[in-house]
């Protein structure tokens, strides 16, 4: 297992390095604002490449991310990510579809499991041979709809998941609010041991009232980068790969508005906004308490 965690840090940090430069530059931007602004630069705390990883055993947590699409494991993966480097989390990819182009299904999976490698996350198919198809609202209303959810209640019971990170029920993209509806089903319609924390993710459509803000180091983004251009085809027919880091950048400062954090509370540029709730053993949803300030708790850095 050692050998395996340490081939794996070699693999993310390579791949880490090529992209590491590229992310320096929007930092020095950033900076190059803020004394024309006549403000004070941003100095991002000296991060250890190699943090310190749990072996993972029976008492790692056990993360799923819900994939709509190969890349999605990636472009809202910051949470998983942390998790897996900083408290040796068993994170697995699952993988709801492999996109809508039947011709480029084998690869999507070839590229899924290139940037699965880069991150160090599992992965699983919801269905042999290559995921479902037609996960959308609207195929929800269909007969066939219980079957895609029996499918995924067996893959979530078999990961017996801690956390599971999704999509939001209105994200815009259809594939992304269907996979919404197929998880929750999936999850209501199983049995749980215990409260399993969901998170919600936004890519297509900002959600109106995230609850955690999850921060990215620079060295943390180049790792999603790498991870994101495995995904090639996608990466060269729309270089959206290339928008991450603003779009990170920009989260902070709604998260900052949102949640009402002081800039001084926070060390990072970059990072990512989710909604935290809870799946009790009796199968209702428990947000998060009231009495919770804003974000301060639920920042992880």
């Amino acid at each position: 297992m050692k050998d395996i965690i340490r081939n794996h840090r070699k693999i993310t940090q390579a791949a880490a390095r090529r992209w590491q430069p590229y992310v320096e530059m929007f930092i020095k931007a950033h900076n190059i604002g803020l004394r024309l602004s006549g403000q004070p630069g941003f100095e991002e705390p000296r991060a250890d490449d190699c943090r310190p990883v749990q072996t993972n055993n029976d008492l790692a947590l056990r993360v799923v991310i819900c994939a709509p699409h190969p890349d999605d494991e990636t472009l809202c993966g910051a949470l998983a990510l942390r998790l897996k480097q900083e408290q040796g989390a068993e994170v697995t990819c699952l993988a709801i579809t492999l996109g809508s182009n039947q011709a480029r299904k084998q690869e999507r999976l070839t590229e899924l499991q290139a940037a699965c490698q880069v991150l160090g996350f599992k992965w699983q198919l919801t269905a042999a041979p290559l995921g479902l198809n037609n996960i959308t609202p609207v195929s929800r209303q269909q007969p066939e709809w219980r079957e895609k959810v029996k499918e995924t209640a067996v893959n979530l019971a078999s990961l017996d998941p801690d956390i599971v990170i999704m999509p939001h029920a209105n994200d815009r993209h259809p594939t992304h609010e269907g996979s919404h509806h197929l998880i929750m089903d999936a999850l209501i319609s199983g049995r749980r041991k215990r409260r399993i924390t969901l998170v919600e993710t936004e890519f297509w459509q900002t959600m109106t009232t995230p609850n955690l803000l999850v921060g990215l180091s620079a060295h943390d983004l180049a790792i999603m980068l790498a991870a994101l251009n495995k995904h090639r085809g996608e990466v060269t027919r729309n270089p959206y790969h290339l928008t991450q880091a603003p779009r990170l950048m920009d989260n902070v400062r709604r998260g900052r508005e949102i949640l009402g954090i002081e800039v001084k509370e926070l060390d990072f540029l970059f990072g990512e906004l989710y909604r935290m709730s809870f799946l009790k053993i009796d199968g209702k949803i428990s947000p998060l308490s009231a009495q919770i300030r804003g974000l301060q708790e639920f920042c992880i850095r």
